[in-house]
C-alpha cells in the first residue's frame, strides 16, 4: 500500500510538472515547399488574456530580423470548442484570449537560407548562420529562435519537443537532455532563452567527439558533395581547442559543447558566410571547398565562435543577461563581445604555436588598416555599439572586428606594460568572470570603473579616451612598449610590373588586367589596357605553375634602363577573340607609399624585450 501511495505521488508529481511545460511537435518528415507544421500544447497559463511571440532579435546577430516573418496559418485551437480570439499585434506577436481555454496551437514556418519572398524579407535577408534551412530528406539547420514562439511572461518554463524525423536522422546540439529513438526524438529545454541558445543541425550523422580536459565536444558536419568530414574537422579544432583551454587558465569551461558545420555548394542569399555563438555551442555556414583549402578559415572562425563562452556569455551586462527577445535593447561594449574575442582568438593561436607572432601582428595591422579605411575612426565604440541598431549607424558594426581587435591588442600590451609582463587581458577576462559571470551582469556604465579598480589608472584613461572617447588608438605608443616601431607612412622608389589590379580568367590560363584606375608610371609606359592578358614577360612564357618563379627572377636582376617587354592577349571584337600585341618601355623605379607600417627596433631595451616576450611569446 505504501510503495502504490509512493507511485501515485510521484505521478501526481510528474504531470504537475509535465502542466508548466511547453510540449512542442515538429514533424521533419512532412516538407512543403521547404514548410513544416509545427504544433503547441501550452503550459498552464492562468492569465485571460496572453501576447505569444516569436523574436524580432537574438543575441549575437545585432540586427532586427522579425522571425515572425517566416509564421503562416498561425491557429489556435480552444478546449472542448471554445472559441478564442486571435488578433495579430505586429509581425511577431499574437494576442490571444481566453489564454486558460487553449488546447493547442499551430503554425507553418518557412525557411531563411534561400527565401527571400515572403512579405519584407528581401530587404532584410537572414543571415544564414542564425537562421533556418528545410530541405526535406536531406538535412535541416534549426535555429530554434526561427521555430518556436513563446507566451509573454511564461519564458522560465521548460520546453520539451518532440520531432518526427526521417529514418536515420540524428539531431547534433548542444542540448544534454535528448531521448533518441527510430522515429522520434525528445529534446528538453530549461527555458526559453535555453532553448533559443541551442541550434540543431539534423541529418544522416557526420558526427566526431573529442575529449579536451573534462569538457567533451562534438563536431557535425553536412556537406552535401562530401568535400569535407567531421573528422577532418575535429582533427583540426583538437590542437585548438587544447591551446584555447591553456590560454582560459586550464579546463575548458563546459562539460559539452557542439561545433556544427553546415557546408553549402552554392552562394548565400545573404552573400555572406560565417558563423553564431551560442553558450554551448556554435553554427556555422561555409562555403564547401578542398578541406585543405579552408582549414585555417574553420580554425580562425571556430577560434573566435568558442571564445565567446567568455564574452559575452559569462562576461554580460544586463542588456545581454536580461535579454529582450521583442524589444532588444544594445549593451554599449561590443569593443568587449567582439573585438576581445576576434582578438583572443588570434592571439591564442600565435601563442600556442598554432600560428606564430607574425601572423599575429600582420593580422592586427591589417585589421588597424581596414579599419582606417573602411570605417569611421572617430565614432566613439560605446555610441556605436549602444546604437548599433540604428541603420546608419549599423554600417559601423564590422568595425568590432577590426578595429575591436585591436582594442584587444593594445589593451593587452598596455597592462602587460603596466604590470611588468605579469598581467594581461586573460587575467582581465578571468577577474571580470570572478566579479560577474553566467548569473550575473554587470552595468554598462560602471564597466570602465570596474576595469579600472582591478587594474590601473592608465587603463581607465585608455578606455574613457580612445573607446568611450572619440581619439584615435595610441597605435605607435602601445607598440613602442614592445620594441615595435610604427610609422604611419613610408615611401620608396622600387620596380614594378604596373601596378594594375589582376585577376585570373579560368578559361584561358592567364592573368588578366581587371582595372588600370590605380596604375603607376610604369604601368602607364607599358600602355596596359583593360582586358589585357599577361602571355610573355621578356619572353617568357606566364604559366600559372611558373609565374611566382619568373617574377621573382625579374625583381631580382632587373636593372635601371633595362628594356621590359609584355607580350598580351587584348581582346578584340566578338569574345574569346584576341589579338597579341607587345608592350614595351625601359625599367624604372617608381614611388611606392605604404601606410601603417611596423619594424622591429634596432635598439631594444631589456623591458621592452620582456614585455614582447610576455606578449606574443618570442
Amino acid at each position: 500500500m505504501k510503495i502504490l501511495l509512493f507511485c501515485l505521488s510521484c505521478l501526481c508529481v510528474k504531470f504537475a510538472h509535465a502542466d508548466e511545460t511547453y510540449r512542442y511537435t515538429v514533424d521533419l518528415t512532412k516538407v512543403t515547399n521547404d514548410k513544416i507544421t509545427i504544433t503547441l500544447n501550452p503550459p498552464d497559463l492562468k492569465e485571460n488574456e496572453l501576447l505569444f511571440s516569436f523574436p524580432a532579435m537574438v543575441p549575437g546577430t545585432y540586427e532586427v530580423y522579425n522571425f515572425g516573418r517566416f509564421i503562416t496559418n498561425f491557429t489556435v485551437i480552444g478546449k472542448d470548442g471554445s472559441s478564442i480570439q486571435v488578433t495579430k499585434v505586429d509581425v511577431n506577436t499574437y494576442k490571444i484570449s481566453p489564454a486558460t481555454k487553449i488546447d493547442k496551437i499551430t503554425y507553418v514556418v518557412d525557411d531563411t537560407f534561400d527565401k527571400c519572398d515572403l512579405p519584407d524579407t528581401q530587404e532584410k535577408i537572414v543571415f544564414e548562420p542564425g537562421g533556418t534551412n528545410i530541405e526535406a530528406a536531406s538535412n535541416f539547420c534549426l535555429n530554434s529562435h526561427s521555430l518556436f514562439g513563446y507566451f509573454r511572461g511564461y519564458t522560465t518554463n521548460a520546453f520539451t519537443i518532440e520531432f518526427l524525423k526521417p529514418k536515420g536522422f540524428y539531431p547534433a546540439t548542444g542540448l544534454s537532455e535528448m531521448q533518441l529513438g527510430e522515429q522520434s526524438d525528445v529534446l528538453t529545454a530549461r527555458g526559453y532563452h535555453h532553448l533559443a541558445d541551442s541550434p540543431i543541425l539534423y541529418s544522416l550523422p557526420d558526427t566526431s567527439t573529442v575529449k579536451v580536459g573534462n569538457t567533451r565536444v562534438l563536431v557535425s558536419c553536412y556537406s552535401p558533395n562530401h568535400k569535407i568530414n567531421s573528422k577532418f574537422i575535429a582533427k583540426t579544432l583538437e590542437e585548438l581547442l587544447y591551446v584555447q583551454g591553456d590560454y582560459l587558465g586550464g579546463d575548458l569551461p563546459v562539460d559539452k559543447y557542439a561545433f556544427l558545420f553546415y557546408f553549402t555548394d552554392k552562394p548565400t542569399i545573404s552573400g555572406a558566410s560565417g558563423a553564431l555563438e551560442h553558450s554551448y555551442s556554435s553554427f556555422y555556414v561555409l562555403p564547401e571547398m578542398d578541406s585543405l583549402e579552408i582549414q585555417q578559415q574553420i580554425r580562425d572562425v571556430a577560434a573566435h565562435e568558442f571564445f565567446h563562452v567568455v564574452t559575452p556569455l559569462t562576461i554580460h551586462s544586463k542588456e545581454i543577461g536580461e535579454f529582450d527577445f521583442n524589444n532588444p535593447q544594445m549593451s554599449e561594449h561590443l569593443w568587449l563581445y567582439e573585438g576581445m574575442t576576434e582578438y583572443a582568438a588570434h592571439h591564442a593561436q600565435a601563442i600556442g604555436n598554432i600560428t606564430d607572432a607574425d601572423v599575429l601582428l600582420n593580422t592586427m595591422m591589417e585589421k588597424y588598416s581596414n579599419s582606417l579605411k573602411y570605417f569611421n575612426d572617430t565614432m566613439s565604440f560605446t555610441f556605436m555599439s549602444k546604437n548599433v541598431l540604428d541603420e546608419e549607424i549599423h554600417k559601423q558594426y564590422g568595425n568590432v572586428y577590426e578595429k575591436g581587435a585591436v582594442i584587444g591588442m593594445c589593451l593587452d600590451i598596455l597592462l602587460l606594460d603596466l604590470s611588468e609582463g605579469k598581467y594581461g587581458t586573460r587575467d582581465l577576462m578571468k577577474d571580470l568572470g570572478k566579479k560577474y559571470g553566467k548569473t550575473k551582469s554587470f552595468n554598462d556604465k560602471d564597466l570602465f570603473s570596474d576595469i579600472e579598480a582591478l587594474t590601473y589608472p592608465e587603463v581607465g584613461e585608455f578606455l574613457r579616451k580612445h573607446v568611450g572617447g572619440n581619439q584615435p588608438l595610441p597605435i605607435q605608443d602601445i607598440l613602442s612598449r614592445v620594441g615595435i616601431n610604427f610609422e604611419k607612412e613610408i615611401i620608396t622608389y622600387e620596380f614594378s610590373l604596373g601596378g594594375a589590379d589582376l585577376n585570373y580568367n579560368e578559361d584561358t590560363g592567364r592573368l588578366i588586367v581587371e582595372d588600370t584606375e590605380g596604375m603607376n608610371d610604369f604601368g602607364k609606359a607599358l600602355g596596359f589596357k583593360k582586358g589585357d592578358e599577361w602571355s610573355k614577360l621578356n619572353g617568357q612564357e606566364l604559366k600559372i605553375e611558373t609565374i611566382k618563379t619568373i617574377v621573382s627572377d625579374y625583381y631580382n636582376t632587373v636593372k635601371e634602363g633595362d628594356k621590359v617587354e609584355f607580350e598580351v592577349y587584348r581582346p578584340k571584337g566578338k569574345k574569346g577573340k584576341y589579338k597579341v600585341v607587345k608592350l614595351k618601355t625601359t625599367a624604372k623605379k617608381v614611388k611606392v607609399s605604404r601606410q601603417n607600417q611596423i619594424s622591429l627596433k634596432q635598439n631594444i631595451s631589456d623591458k621592452q624585450r620582456n614585455i614582447l616576450k610576455s606578449w606574443a611569446g618570442v
